[in-house]
């Protein structure tokens, strides 16, 4: 059984562009069109690799000075992170 703490938020250490489009599609498409929380999201995910694109998803609506502590792990400079969260944002249509 998992427990509450394998369901929190992982600090992603990807960045945008180093994820693959198609996941980053499919986990928005069920966060922002379907409705799914977050934490219900991470609960379904089959993987890490999964875990790490839905923590990735959640980003794309945090305020930028989160997003960048939460991305601290990401071995890329500030504003690669956030110009490509904003091009992921463009391409899944996300305000």
């Amino acid at each position: 059984m998992q427990t509450d703490s394998e369901h929190e938020l992982n600090h992603p250490t990807h960045c945008f562009c180093q994820l693959p489009l198609n996941d980053l599609k499919h986990w928005a498409e069920k966060r922002y069109r379907e409705h799914i929380s977050t934490l219900d999201l991470l609960r379904s995910a089959p993987d890490q690799h999964d875990k790490e694109v839905i923590s990735a998803v959640a980003m794309l609506d945090l305020d930028e000075a989160t997003m960048l502590e939460m991305m601290g792990d990401v071995d890329m400079p500030d504003h690669h992170l956030v110009h490509c969260r904003q091009q992921v944002r463009d391409l899944l249509a996300i305000d």
